[in-house]
């Protein structure tokens, strides 16, 4: 998300931009570990390094459309309210969904942000906030699957739970999608992800 540090205290923006752009098993295959031995003389000590080198790419676990864990799914309807309640087609900075509502933050007149909340069928609308800047994006920009957006990535790492699935704006309207694993560890990666849920990058956070 690339709104000013305003907008995201007053709405809790997750976005975060992708910084390595390889999968997420090569990134979990790639390790080096070293190893300090202190021999127990007199007068020496020797520290032994051993350097593993990264094993063979295992083949991208295959994904399948499924139900998604997030409201994936109700982003459509959430941006078709917004357009309703204000009268056609917007801008938007970004939309996010969790597991309970669809968050969407339209670009307003004069550098706001205007946040707004899609929980089941109601919409709820904040007030405008100043300082809104960076790159938007039209509703028609975001056609993804939203049965495999999510899927590839579980597939992939069916040890971590999404916690948010995102959509920010790009240079010449253009959108990336992430969405935000938590590993049973506590840790966090923000995966970049195609229309179909094809991994991108990988950012660990």
């Amino acid at each position: 998300m690339r709104i000013a540090v305003a907008v995201r205290a007053a709405a809790g923006s997750l976005a975060r931009a992708s910084a390595l752009a390889r999968p997420v098993a090569a990134m979990v295959a790639a390790l080096a570990v070293t190893v300090g031995a202190a021999s127990c003389s007199d007068d020496a000590s020797v520290t032994t390094t051993v350097t593993t080198e990264p094993g063979p790419s295992r083949p991208a676990a295959p994904c399948t459309a499924a139900d998604p864990p997030l409201r994936v799914d109700t982003i459509a309807s959430a941006v078709a309210a917004v357009e309703a309640e204000r009268g056609g087609a917007q801008q938007y900075y970004e939309i996010n969904a969790t597991d309970l509502f669809v968050n969407l933050f339209v670009a307003s007149d004069g550098g706001t942000a205007t946040p707004y909340v899609f929980v089941g069928d109601a919409l709820t609308g904040g007030e405008p906030v100043a300082g809104a800047s960076g790159n938007t994006f039209a509703a028609d920009r975001v056609d993804l699957d939203p049965r495999l957006v999510i899927s590839c990535v579980q597939a992939q790492l069916p040890d971590s739970t999404p916690t948010a699935f995102e959509i920010v704006g790009g240079p010449d309207g253009a959108v990336r999608f992430s969405v935000v694993m938590r590993s049973q560890a506590g840790g966090q990666l923000v995966v970049e992800v195609s229309r179909d849920g094809s991994v991108v990058a990988v950012d660990p956070v």
